[in-house]
């Protein structure tokens, strides 16, 4: 696992590695004043990874991968993933 370190266009917050089956993870996580935004966040942050690259460097060395975007409202989070082509 690593953390803002920068790949593609700029800085994501974690990746984190499994090269024993091929995968990695890439996190976005955003935090948001109201909690009616948190799906549009989540998809906010799925975008970010995708239009700034920074899955770019994993392509050769990894079967899979997979985009994380997070929100946060307080003590609430909602998830969603995406797997890349």
């Amino acid at each position: 696992m690593e953390s803002n370190r920068e790949h593609g266009e700029g800085r994501r917050d974690v990746v984190v590695y499994d090269p024993i089956e091929g995968r990695v993870a890439v996190f976005e996580a955003k935090y948001f004043h109201t909690i009616e935004d948190m799906e549009k966040d989540c998809e906010k942050a799925l975008q970010q990874i995708d239009k700034k690259m920074y899955a770019k460097d994993y392509e050769e060395e990894y079967d899979e991968i997979f985009y994380y975007g997070i929100a946060f409202f307080r003590k609430r989070c909602l998830v969603k993933r995406m797997i890349s082509d």
